[in-house]
């Protein structure tokens, strides 16, 4: 739901948006988080309570998102801009990482931007994971970095030394054990 919440508010230009798990308790959602630009809320989301769920007669689990249109509709950017594909191939590594159960993506993203690799494109989270063989506490999460120039094509060095910086970063910045 993340991804396409994520993706929406793309499309209609909204920048600057940040994900909140919320704490206190909705009497509509089992978990809940709030869609944020700086301070002022614009959606909340989660999954509704499967008693609910199954008053409307639904099976599966139901998941939901409301906007505050007055704000969204204030607040979006009919002439964002969208970005050219580049001239030149990408790069990518992919991540699998241990960290403390805590750690959220914004965190994450907070210690790439901290790394400062010129060259990095693109961060997405591609899986989560609790349970079975990952210690009480912790979770794994995985990422994929894309690395690309739009002046040149990267070499392999290059694009090492950038993807060595990020991991030294998320690993001194979140306590990350590398997988």
């Amino acid at each position: 739901m993340k991804g396409i919440l994520e993706d929406f508010a793309d499309r209609i230009g909204l920048r600057g948006i940040s994900f909140v798990r919320a704490e206190e308790p909705n009497s509509l959602f089992v978990e809940w988080g709030k869609i944020c630009q700086g301070k002022m809320e614009l959606a909340r989301f989660g999954q509704v309570f499967p008693p609910l769920a199954r008053k409307m007669d639904m099976r599966d689990p139901v998941f939901l998102a409301e906007w505050n249109m007055e704000i969204l509709l204030a607040r979006h950017n009919p002439n964002h801009s969208f970005k050219a594909l580049g001239d030149f191939p990408s790069s990518r590594r992919d991540v699998a990482m241990l960290v403390d159960e805590e750690i959220t993506h914004e965190n994450v993203l907070s210690a790439v931007k901290r790394a400062k690799a010129g060259c990095l494109d693109s961060v997405e989270l591609f899986d989560i994971f609790k349970g079975k063989g990952i210690p009480e506490g912790k979770k794994s999460m995985a990422y994929a970095f894309t690395y690309r120039s739009n002046e040149r094509t990267l070499t392999d060095n290059e694009v090492n030394t950038a993807h060595q910086k990020v991991l030294d970063s998320l690993q001194q910045n979140l306590k990350a054990v590398l997988r």
